[in-house]
Formats: structure tokens, C-alpha cells, sequence
């Protein structure tokens, strides 16, 4: 979910984060977060995650978004607004955010005044706020509660989504977790950033990997690895790619791959290089507008154009377990690559869609370069805040619903590389 909240600094003045004390007690050297991936429309990479010390709190679901680098959940008394198609319009709808998370009621919530603007998907989701708070995070079957963990509180929201006058329903995220790397660009507060400054890790890398999913579509289960790898989640050497992030951008970016399906490989010939957005709910392939390769992946993959979108003629459930996408991208040495599965069955929306009977509409476009939540559940993603390095290795390997493997974990540290994995 590409956060763009630098042309927004007219609206609200971003400020750095407030000093966060260090840990002298004890240094964990990981953090686990259990993530899943529902199929659905919307669908993204979630967590529940436990905001305070509060005992009667209950789970928000949280997206885990490698498509931006701040964490905020909404204030008690949030309001959101809707009911315009034009950005920046606040319509006639709004509604009060139910209460996920009240610092009040929590012993070990420390408050302090810092406002905050994030915008997401073009500007289209816009949430503001002007506190911060400090305090304990617990992933529900994770590795524990995190102490004085930073995250903004928001209380507007500001949605471009029309409305036929009804004012009756509208979705809206609960909370976002950035995991993209912290850069000078990082407006605050990063979750990253703060585990690696407050000493709950040593070592500044991040991996993030699904389990693999058998049975009927329905969600699939992995996780969050934040200080320490894992080497049980994935098969195959963990390649180094290049970053191909830009000055000023945001994200997780790595060049374009080819693309092979059933057998036949299409070369992408769009000029783009590629968001890892695991906050967005689909991926996009580039192939050129209206190019001789687009019409060629319609007419040679077996799969089918749907309002917009790519479909597989038939129902979800009849999608073979074996069909599946192969992503072949370059290798940050010259000349090598790294291949990345994913079953054509993550893409499926999952439910019945009334204007094409019998056709499984996929989370998947044509043109631009997005590689979403369909593409985290097949690929082992690996990010070292200390170089910059971001490495793919083939994930949707390890049993569903197993947690991390004590065993099988390594860290990596300074002057150290994903090579030595």
C-alpha cells in the first residue's frame, strides 16, 4: 500500500520521532509476528496485534504493509470521512472509529504530542493525527510483548469513496504496520527502526514468508521475522536482487521479471521497475499498454481478460494446485536470477462473481508493476536495513499453520550479507 504523504506536508506538519529509550535489561535477539492472507476482494497481509497493557484489550488486525514505513492505529473518538469521488473532498458521510486501542486505559501507554498525515493508494486514503504513543505490542501466537513500541494515533480520515446518498457502510483499515526500509524520507514513527533502537534486536533485517497452503482456498498462514531468518521457510539459495528504489520513493522496489505460465514465458516490456507491496491486495504485470506482449499472455496463457482484470475460465476451486505463476527476476550479480512460484490459486478472489458466471476473477492486472499479497504468499522476502539489501528466495514451503523453528534460525550481522544464509 504506496504511502505518498510527502506532497501532503502543506496539510500537516510531520514531525521526527520523540527519543525512545533503550532496553538495559535484556536484548532479545528476534521478534516473531504470525501473519495471515484471507482471500477476498480486499485482501492484504494482516496481523492481531494487542495494543496495551489493558486486560480487557482485544486484537486489531493490522496491515502489514511493505508498501510504506509508518505505524499508526486509530485514537478513541476518530472520525472518518466519505462520500466523494474526488480526492482531497470531504463528503457528506462519516462515522466514529469503535475504540481499538485507548492509551488511558493502558498502565504502560506513554502519550506525547506529535502530528502525523500518511496518505495511501494516490492520495485516495488519508489519515491524520497529533499524538504519538509508547507502549506495549503483543502478536497474537507470537514471540511476546514488545515494550515501548512506537505508533501514531489518528483521528481523521479522509476516504475518496462515493456514496448514492445512503451514508449506510464503508471499509476502512483499522491499523497499518509499515515494514519498508527506514530511510530519511521515513516520517515516523517505524517499527523497525524503533526495535533495532530500543535493543529488542540486534541485527536490522526483516523476512517475511507464507506457509504452504493444501485443501480448499481459504486463508493461508505465515510470518514476520524481524532480527533473526528463519532458513526453514524457504527452499533454494536466498539471492540477493537489486534495489531499485528512487530517490524520495517509498517502498520495497526491485526490477521487472519475465513471466512463464504453463510453460510459455512472456517477457514484461513495460520501462518500470516494481513495487513488494504486501498492503496491496493484487499484483500487476508490466506488459505496455496495448503492447504485442499483453495481447500475447491473453492469447497464449490460458487465462482470460475480465473488466480489467486477468481470470481463469472456470471456478476457483477447479484451479489445478499445480498451475501456477513463475517470476524470474535478476540477480544483483550480473548474469543470474532467481525464480519465484506462486499458485495461480492465491490469486483467487474466492467467491462467485455474478456478472461472469463461471469465471474465477484473480487479484491480478495487466500494466504497472505491483507485486502484492498474492505474490508475498509465494515468495520468501528478505531486507537488511543495514546495507540496503533485499533478497528473494522461494517461500510457500514450510507445513501450514507451523510458527518459526528455534533450530533453524541465524542472524546476520554487521558486515555481513544474505550470501552467508
Amino acid at each position: 500500500m504506496l504511502s505518498s504523504a510527502l506532497p501532503l506536508l502543506a496539510l500537516s506538519a510531520l514531525s521526527n520521532a520523540v527519543a525512545i529509550e533503550r532496553r538495559q535489561d535484556v536484548t532479545p535477539t528476534y521478534h516473531y509476528i504470525p501473519v495471515d492472507y484471507e482471500y477476498g476482494y480486499d485482501s492484504r497481509v494482516t496481523a492481531n496485534l494487542t495494543f496495551g497493557s489493558d486486560s480487557i484489550a482485544k486484537p486489531v488486525k493490522v496491515v502489514m504493509d511493505s508498501g510504506s514505513s509508518n505505524f499508526w492505529v486509530w485514537a478513541p473518538g476518530a472520525v472518518v470521512h466519505w462520500g466523494s469521488q474526488y480526492l482531497g473532498v470531504v463528503g457528506p458521510c462519516n462515522e466514529t472509529v469503535p475504540t481499538e486501542y485507548d492509551p488511558s486505559t493502558s498502565t504502560t501507554s506513554v502519550v506525547s504530542n506529535h502530528s502525523s498525515t500518511y496518505a495511501y493508494a494516490g492520495n485516495s486514503k488519508i489519515v491524520t493525527g497529533a499524538t504519538y504513543s509508547n507502549d506495549t505490542v503483543t502478536a497474537e501466537g507470537g514471540s511476546g510483548g514488545i515494550p515501548n513500541v512506537q505508533f501514531a494515533l489518528e483521528d481523521y480520515g479522509l476516504l475518496k469513496i462515493g456514496d448514492n446518498g445512503s451514508c449506510t457502510y464503508v471499509e476502512y483499515d483499522t491499523a497499518i504496520l509499515g515494514l519498508s526500509p527506514y530511510t530519511n524520507t521515513t516520517a515516523g514513527p517505524s517499527f523497525r527502526q524503533n526495535l533495532y533502537e530500543t535493543s529488542e534486536i540486534t541485527s536490522r533485517t526483516m523476512v517475511m514468508w507464507f506457509n504452504k497452503h493444501v485443501g480448499a482456498i481459504g486463508k493461508l498462514t505465515g510470518g514476520a521475522l524481524f532480527g533473526a531468518i528463519d532458513t526453514s521457510k524457504f527452499t533454494g539459495p536466498l539471492v540477493r536482487v537489486p534495489n531499485a528504489i528512487e530517490t524520495d520513493q517509498i517502498g520495497v522496489y526491485v526490477p521487472k521479471p519475465n513471466v512463464t505460465i504453463n510453460n510459455i514465458t512472456f517477457v514484461t516490456d513495460q520501462d518500470t521497475n516494481c513495487l513488494v507491496d504486501s498492503g496491496a491486495h493484487g499484483d500487476s504485470l508490466p506488459f505496455a499498454y496495448g503492447g504485442t506482449e499483453s495481447a500475447r499472455f491473453f492469447a497464449e496463457s490460458g487465462l482470460i481478460e475480465v473488466d480489467g482484470s486477468v481470470g481463469y475460465n472456470g471456478s476457483c476451486e477447479s484451479i489445478p494446485a499445480d498451475m501456477k505463476f513463475s517470476y524470474s527476476f535478476p540477480a544483483e550479480k550480473t548474469g543470474e536470477f532467481v525464480n519465484i512460484d506462486v499458485p495461480v490459486r492465491n490469486y483467487a478472489r474466492g467467491y462467485p462473481n455474478v456478472f461472469h458466471p463461471g469465471v474465477c476473477v484473480l487479484n491480478l492486472e495487466v500494466g504497472g508493476c505491483t507485486f502484492g499479497a498474492p505474490f508475498s504468499s509465494g515468495v520468501f522476502m528478505a531486507l537488511d536495513d543495514e546495507d540496503g539489501s533485499i533478497a528473494f528466495a522461494q517461500g510457500g514451503v514450510s507445513e501450514e499453520g507451523s510458527g518459526i523453528d528455534e533450530a533453524s534460525l541465524k542472524t546476520i550481522g554487521k558486515g555481513q550479507s544474505f550470501d552467508t544464509v
